[in-house]
């Protein structure tokens, strides 16, 4: 074939497009049950930090999650746990229960986990972003925006409290879509808090 005809070089070019997009395809599911692993890693350690678990790194994570993290649940609508489920809540010590959280910031979604006592306190919290401004924004991920949620409460008689967040300067749409998000989620939950309210009268 002659290597300056038009149908050689289109054949070539095939050819090449074909080969890298088998190999990039290859190193995509090679690396996927990695990416998964330090996906599901990483969502422990925020569940572990967001219950106060001291010392959490990615070395323990596992063994840590594994020893305290006593059940898994998937509540329905009305907070009951079943396998159809679409909410997600981790049960820390048989008592501390942890949630998931997915909102908007100002450039891109934030998300984050938060841990209830029984007594309806929030034990603490952790928040992350996709695009948020460094410095500003940002700064959600900062321990010292995140330890103003220790302590707060949560529920009182039955009801639910709304949880004040101190803005960070400079960040007024994070910080109102910080608490948008954790409003919001806390409400979808509630149903789950009532039932185990009425059960062993705690989050009162």
């Amino acid at each position: 074939m002659n290597k300056e005809s038009n149908t050689y070089i289109f054949t070539y070019s095939a050819v090449l497009v074909i080969i890298v997009a088998v190999l990039l395809t290859a190193a995509a599911l090679w690396l996927q049950p990695y990416q998964q692993r330090n996906k599901e890693n990483e969502e422990r350690i925020n569940i572990l930090k967001a219950a106060g678990i001291a010392d959490v790194n990615k070395d323990n994570t596992t063994q840590l999650f594994e020893q305290h993290c006593t059940a898994t649940l998937t509540l329905d609508e009305n907070g009951k746990n079943t396998e159809n489920g679409e909410l997600k809540l981790y049960v820390i010590d048989n008592q501390t229960s942890v949630i998931p959280m997915r909102g908007n910031g100002l450039w891109g979604p934030i998300w984050g986990y938060i841990a209830i006592a029984p007594d309806g306190t929030i034990i603490g919290a952790n928040f992350d972003h996709k695009s948020e401004t460094p410095g500003l924004g940002g700064e959600i991920t900062t321990d010292k925006f995140q330890s103003q949620f220790a302590g707060k409460q949560f529920m009182s008689n039955g009801k639910q409290l709304p949880i004040e967040v101190d803005a960070i300067t400079g960040a007024t749409k994070t910080s109102n879509g910080v608490k948008e998000m954790i409003d919001k989620t806390m409400q979808m939950y509630l149903p789950y808090f009532e039932s185990i309210t009425s059960q062993n009268g705690e989050m009162k």
